[in-house]
Order: C-alpha cells, then sequence, then structure tokens
C-alpha cells in the first residue's frame, strides 16, 4: 500500500461498485469518518455518474473541506467505467495547486471486507456498511492512488490474458488426449529411458514417441490423418511412407518400420470400437492444434506490442523473452502501484508463510496466495536469466553450493530477477549488459558447474543401479 495520511477536515467519498447499481457516501474526517451524506444508490450508466458528481461538486465547491479523497475496491471489471469518468471528471482537482485537491485511491477488498467485519459482531452486510467500511478504510490512509492504464499498456494486459486462457485450454484438451491415445494406441507413448530405470530386468518398449508427444510430427501426422491404428497397420509400410509424404512431412523406411513395430505389440481395440475413439480423437486432436495456432498467433502479437511498452525494459534482460516479458508485466499493470518488488513477490505468491512470538520467528512454505500465472513466469524467468545472466547467474549458483536443489536455487534467482525487472520498471531504463570480463569470468563458472553436476551423476549411477 502506498503510504497517505487523511488530514483533519478531509471530505471521504467512499464508493461501493455493482454491476447496474454502484453505492456511494460522503463524510467528514475528524479521527473518524462523520457521514455527510448518506449512503444511496445510483445507477452505473451515465445519468447515474451525473447525480454522483453533482452531490460531490456541490460539497467540493463549498469550501469547508481543505482536501478530498475518493476511493473504491478495483477488482473485476466494474469499477473501470466510472474509474475513467472520475478521472477525466475530477482531473483539474487532481493537479497540485487546486483549491480543494482531489486524491483518487483504489482499496483491496480484503481490507473492505476486514472492517466490515469489525464494524459489527454480527455477520451481517450490506451495501450501506460496505460503503461505511470503504470510508474507514481510506479515513485510516489505506489504498493506493488509481492508475489507469495506456492504450499500449491495456493491450497488453489483454492480450495476455488471452494467452493465459488459451495456454489453460491447451493443457486442459492435452490431459484429454493422452489417456485417449494410450487407450487406442496402447504403448504409442512411452519414456524409455525411465522404463528401463525402473524395469531394468524387463525388455524396454518400442514406442512410436518418447516424449514431448503431443509436439511431436510422428504423431501429428497419424492423430489428423490416421487416428485409426487399424487403418494405419493395413497401409503397411509404403503407404505409411506415402501418408507423411503426402501432408509435407518426412518419412523412410525406418519411421513406418517403427510406427508399424509398436501396432504390432500393443492389443488393440476391436475394429468398430476402434472407429468410434478414433473418430473422437481426431476432433479432439483438430482442436488441440488450432488452440495451439492461436496462442502462437497470439505470442507473434505480443512480441510485436513489447517495444512500444514498458515491458521492452524487462526484455532488455539476457534470457528474457519478449512474451515472458509481457507475461510479467501484464499483471503488474501500473508499477508504481507496488512501492517494493516484494509486493510484486507476494502478488506471485511466492512469500513465506510466517509466525512471530516472544523470541521465536518461524517461517514456512510458500503461500501460493496469488496469481499462479505470475508464480510460473517468475519461475521460468528465473530458470532461463540463471544461464544467461550473470548477476542472476551468481545468485543460482551460490544457492546451489549452499545444498539447495536445482528448484529451490531456480526461485532463489526468479527472487533476484524479480527485483531487477522491479527496478528497471521503476527507472524506466533498459539493462546495462555485464562488461567482456563479468561475462567471460560468469561462463567460466558456469561451466565448472556443469561438470561438478556430470560428476556427481556419474558417481551416483553405480549406486542407482545398485538400488533398482
Amino acid at each position: 500500500m502506498s503510504p497517505y495520511s487523511t488530514t483533519p477536515g478531509t471530505l471521504i467519498v467512499a464508493l461501493d461498485i455493482g454491476k447496474n447499481v454502484h453505492w456511494f457516501g460522503c463524510y467528514r474526517y475528524d479521527g473518524r469518518p462523520v457521514e455527510l451524506v448518506a449512503p444511496q444508490k445510483v445507477r452505473s450508466d451515465l445519468r447515474g455518474f451525473a447525480d454522483f458528481t453533482a452531490t460531490v461538486d456541490r460539497l467540493l465547491a463549498s469550501g469547508q473541506f481543505p482536501a478530498a479523497v475518493l476511493g473504491n475496491e478495483h477488482t473485476g471489471v466494474y469499477h473501470e467505467p466510472w474509474a475513467w469518468r472520475i478521472d477525466e471528471h475530477f482531473r483539474a482537482a487532481m493537479q497540485p495547486g487546486a483549491a480543494c485537491p482531489v486524491s483518487y485511491r483504489w482499496l483491496n477488498p480484503l481490507l473492505t471486507k476486514q472492517r466490515q467485519a469489525e464494524m459489527s459482531v454480527r455477520q451481517r452486510t450490506s451495501d450501506r456498511t460496505a460503503v461505511a467500511a470503504v470510508a474507514a478504510c481510506l479515513a485510516a490512509g489505506l489504498g493506493h492512488p488509481a492508475q489507469l492504464l495506456t492504450d499500449h499498456a491495456a493491450q497488453l494486459r489483454e492480450w495476455v490474458r488471452s494467452y493465459e486462457a488459451l495456454s489453460d485450454q491447451i493443457r486442459f484438451a492435452g490431459r484429454q488426449i493422452i489417456p485417449q491415445v494410450d487407450r487406442l494406441w496402447p504403448g504409442a507413448i512411452a519414456d524409455v529411458k525411465q522404463f528401463r530405470r525402473a524395469h531394468p530386468d524387463l525388455p524396454p518398449p518400442t514406442p512410436i514417441v518418447e516424449t514431448q508427444a503431443l509436439d511431436r510430427d510422428r504423431l501429428a501426422v497419424l492423430l489428423q490423418h490416421c487416428p485409426n491404428p487399424h487403418d494405419a497397420l493395413a497401409l503397411g509400410e509404403a503407404g505409411l511412407i506415402r501418408l507423411f509424404h503426402d501432408h509435407g512431412y518426412r518419412a523412410g523406411p525406418k519411421t513406418a518400420a517403427a510406427i508399424l513395430a509398436a501396432l504390432r505389440h500393443s492389443p488393440l481395440p476391436p475394429q468398430p470400437v476402434a472407429a468410434a475413439y478414433a473418430a473422437r480423437l481426431q476432433a479432439d486432436y483438430q482442436r488441440y492444434v488450432a488452440l495451439t495456432a492461436a496462442s502462437q498467433a497470439l505470442e507473434d502479437h505480443l512480441t510485436a506490442l513489447v517495444p512500444s511498452t514498458p515491458a521492452r525494459f524487462v526484455d532488455s534482460v539476457p534470457g528474457i523473452s519478449p512474451l515472458l516479458a509481457a507475461r510479467y508485466v501484464a499483471p503488474i499493470g501500473a508499477v508504481a502501484s507496488f512501492p517494493t518488488a516484494s509486493q510484486v513477490w507476494a502478488l506471485a505468491g511466492y512469500d513465506l508463510r510466517s509466525a512471530e512470538s516472544g523470541d521465536t520467528k518461524q517461517l514456512g512454505h510458500l503461500t501460493k496466495r496469488g496469481s499462479p500465472y505470475l508464480r510460473d513466469v517468475l519461475y521460468q524467468i528465473g530458470f532461463h536469466t540463471a544461464r544467461h545472466c550473470p548477476v542472476i547467474g551468481a545468485a543460482f549458483l551460490a544457492a546451489r553450493e549452499r545444498g539447495l536443489n536445482e528448484t529451490a536455487a531456480v526461485i532463489h534467482a526468479a527472487h533476484k530477477a524479480n527485483r531487477l525487472c522491479f527496478t528497471l520498471l521503476r527507472a524506466e531504463r533498459p539493462y546495462d549488459p555485464a562488461t567482456p570480463a563479468e561475462a567471460q569470468d560468469f561462463r567460466q563458472r558456469w561451466q565448472r558447474f556443469q561438470q561438478a553436476q556430470a560428476r556427481q551423476r556419474q558417481r551416483q549411477a553405480p549406486q542407482q543401479r545398485l538400488a533398482t
């Protein structure tokens, strides 16, 4: 929260935002909010806004108040139409030197809910008590200045939201497709290395693809153009090669033989049942392909948009792609709303649970009470920058040297990267690249780390074989 002090005599205008109806009330601050205009409701359209501003303008023009503060919660989307209108209507009063300077602030809904709970011992809420709770929060100096996005920043936020929604759909579609492949094409997907480690006493399987199955051309051709394994068997080696070539993919006798070998070792479902399974699998995979193409188009659009937004400063850090930069900046919005990088870290849910009592202080696990998308982005930023940015890579290597595993070390690197990116956004400047000497020293240190990891894996391999 941005520090703010409510002085005696200040006019407090509290707004409770709804979909079709907004409530507002006006108060004078005399150590506590003293009601001037009882909470009342207006429509959320322009007519209601005119009624609201008429009441507030009359109080501002009275000359009774040294300053004024307006505020509301800023969750969802229903506050945005009035937020633009408030910024436009009171813009002159928000400038320095105004006779009665006006401040417009946004509140965290959790704070207003806590205030409502404190105002009554009975678990009853209403729109009137919500307005009073907003007023109490503003009187306590809570909230932060309302930060309306520029046109490019708004585009970035909306396109990133679309990208995240598409990514969720792609993951869900993939989770639906893999079991269908396992049912219709048993044994077509298998991690041979993992199988050998787990079952060294059994002969390894002969799958069609091993890892990243839905991204492999070999499986893509079959699922799109020949989803029924009985049809693939009937094609034979020459037919499979022709199938791949007809659709623009490379394939030779080796590829066709691998597919046929996998099918001949698989307990396929009966032909009539397989036809039903294949029809659904083909349709689901085509939707998956369409979603993936739409996601790639969004990524290309975001990449083109980044240079005209503050995300370009984050993009200047080695290891951060334009897509990662956009996904980092979008949930933050106006960086001025966050006084410190630790608040962005908490927004991602990376802050630790803590308990203090007397002389003891205990730290627990990550709270994960925040944006899962931002948490994922920060982890990816930590992973990539640890390998390309000397400053962040040093934090990663130091964490590994202290005995932390790779995941924990990546989170340490992400914490360092978050502070760096936040500083660049606040200063509105690109990253200063490392000197050639610093870059060379980092590469050498990274190579030594990789060599040490390789030696450790070699020492552990015999022990793992004995354990199995």
